[in-house]
């Protein structure tokens, strides 16, 4: 498997991303975020990740019926049906036990399909639908996949700084098939 490495270094500009964000060593940051994608990348190649958007794929759910789909699930509340049954597949309780396992490190795990729509996650995600956001698009990569890690921000899902890990979710003809996303708390990076 072949997967290109993008980093956005906004932690190098000096950036602030938020009034209200802590500061920290930025260049310590990126290398912690740098040692926990192996660990991301890792868990994208794990046979329940890749059966289960293998089998999501296979339903080829029309676009018009994700954003549908989105649209509820912006509307609805935390433990509608919908929502509890991403966290209660196999998929779902996979990602949940890795992050409880790694509370103080995971702020959240979810993993999409080809199309960026939500085939398992845990906590609920803000949205179903990734597909229209840049981080699907660049992890992804038109099927190419590579790693992206994003810079720190708020993440409103969570309420922690954290910046996301994004691993493409490989076949075994080595296509990208679907992205893992994984939130890497900046408490922990400052920490390490």
């Amino acid at each position: 498997m072949r997967v290109a490495l993008l980093f956005i270094c906004f932690f190098c500009t000096g950036m602030t991303l938020a009034a209200t964000e802590p500061t920290y060593n930025h260049l310590q940051v990126q290398l912690v975020m740098l040692d926990k994608a192996k660990d991301v990348v890792a868990l994208a190649a794990n046979p329940i990740i890749i059966d289960a958007v293998k089998a999501h794929n296979k339903l080829k759910i029309p676009l018009a019926l994700i954003k549908q789909r989105d649209s509820q699930w912006l509307a609805s509340p935390a433990n509608s049906a919908f929502k509890l049954s991403l966290q209660r597949n196999r998929i779902g309780v996979l990602l949940k036990s890795t992050v409880l396992r790694n509370r103080a490190i995971y702020s959240e795990a979810f993993v999409t399909d080809n199309q960026g729509a939500n085939v398992g996650a845990y906590p609920v995600t803000t949205d179903y639908w990734q597909g229209d956001e840049e981080k699907f698009a660049i992890a992804f990569n038109g099927g190419r996949g590579q790693l992206l890690i994003t810079p720190v921000s708020f993440d409103k899902s969570t309420f922690t700084f954290a910046a996301q890990v994004a691993a493409p979710v490989v076949n075994d003809k080595g296509e990208t098939i679907g992205v893992l996303f994984v939130g890497i708390k900046l408490s922990y990076a400052q920490i390490r």
